[in-house]
């Protein structure tokens, strides 16, 4: 009898934890992002190494700091998305290193060297599976040009059943004669909505994404042959007052955007965030997909560590120019603040700025760094990459991390 009681007891309680756990399970929220796969492009502005390539002109560029690559990282891992299309990156070997900082980062980074003279090129970061990539740089193209960068087609597998083909530009930018670059980028756009075309002929219901920074306007004449094959999602989603993706001269305009045939949108926006590290914005676009997303996940591999800087006097040119490149950390006594009439701050420190190092601060830099006109008669530290402008040696500073202050 005891044992009949026990069982029939042990009964009771298991029907009770089940049921508990059905009400648990009913009471949970489903996870609203589980059918929803998140896309993202994003112009990374110079996303340069400190290794000097003999084959380009790399070392007219600054190196991306340590600072800004913190904050690249921080970025994207707050955007939380799961396939993001990036452009101006000079390697593999930077965009890797950057996916190294992220909290999470993402399981495949993909780039092809493109045809840009100063080695910046397009690729794809992606937390679902990637098939197959497809380069499309040496594709004729009309009045026989070439991508000025290049044309990567990528084929996704984001749910179990679904393909997805993706491809990610970075059109001829407006530098230069205006007629030969609008021809340049209408070419681009012909061989875009090509490939499109060819891509939707042979697989009617594979659904269809370009992505990336289009260096012009969704009404402008030489983008018109994209336009006219694929849809362009924020137009439709995003309020016209926050349908910007760049300012050029102070007037706000979209450039960067994703565009589709085959899918279905549920929201999207444009990220503007003040302590952006781009000049570009991030546009943002969620798909319900109707099934599982296949998002592999790979470990963090914890928080960056800062690389070793010595610290170099400010007037110590020769000591400065042999860590041309790389991160050092500049000590001396603001002499004066220039502000030329290109833009931005110079921090000089002498009364000659021929005899020590220049520290430039772009215009969308000054306001995050408070008043520059205090520092002057002040001893101050600023750590970042040594590069040249105009055969000059300066250091960028565009974030407050890398400006230590004199202690009060």
């Amino acid at each position: 009898m005891t044992r009949f009681l026990t069982c029939a007891l042990a009964l009771v309680l298991s029907v009770a934890t089940l049921r508990a756990q059905e009400t648990e399970a009913k009471a949970a929220p489903a996870d609203p992002r589980a059918n929803v796969l998140r896309v993202a492009t994003w112009n990374l502005l110079n996303l340069f190494d400190e290794v000097d390539d003999p084959d380009r002109p790399d070392e007219d560029t600054d190196p991306k700091s340590f600072a800004d690559m913190v904050a690249m990282a921080r970025f994207l891992d707050e955007i939380e998305a799961d396939v993001v299309g990036v452009q101006e990156v000079e390697n593999r070997r930077i965009l890797e290193r950057l996916n190294s900082y992220l909290e999470r980062p993402f399981a495949y980074v993909e780039l092809i060297e493109g045809n840009d003279f100063r080695g910046i090129d397009v690729g794809i970061l992606s937390r679902v599976p990637i098939e197959r990539a497809a380069s499309h740089r040496q594709m004729p193209l009309e009045g026989d040009q070439r991508y000025s960068r290049d044309f990567p087609f990528f084929r996704l597998r984001p749910t179990d059943r679904d393909a997805l083909q993706v491809g990610v530009v970075h059109l001829k930018s407006k530098r230069g004669d205006k007629k030969t670059s609008d021809a340049w980028r209408h070419a681009e756009a012909m061989g875009v909505a090509t490939v499109v075309k060819r891509q939707l002929e042979l697989e009617p219901k594979t659904p269809c994404l370009v992505m990336g920074d289009f260096n012009d306007r969704r009404d402008s004449e030489p983008l018109a042959p994209i336009f006219g094959v694929l849809e362009d999602l924020t137009a439709k989603l995003v309020p016209e007052s926050d349908r910007f993706s760049f300012v050029h001269r102070g007037e706000p305009e979209q450039i960067d955007f994703i565009l589709t045939a085959n899918l279905r949108a549920t929201r999207a926006r444009i990220l503007h965030r003040p302590d952006n590290p781009s000049d570009h914005h991030p546009v943002i676009v969620d798909f319900d997909l109707g099934a599982p997303i296949r998002r592999v996940a790979v470990p963090s591999n914890g928080a960056p560590r800062p690389p070793q800087r010595p610290v170099i006097d400010a007037r110590n040119l020769e000591e400065i120019g042999r860590n041309f490149l790389k991160e050092v950390t500049i000590e001396g006594s603001v002499a004066k603040v220039f502000r030329p009439k290109s833009g931005g701050v110079l921090l000089n420190f002498d009364a000659d700025f021929r005899k020590a190092i220049t520290v430039y601060v772009p215009r969308e830099s000054i306001e995050t760094l408070g008043d520059l006109d205090a520092l002057v008669g002040q001893r101050v530290r600023v750590s970042g990459p040594v590069g040249k402008h105009r055969d000059a040696l300066q250091i960028r500073l565009s974030r407050p991390e890398q400006l230590e202050r004199p202690k009060r």
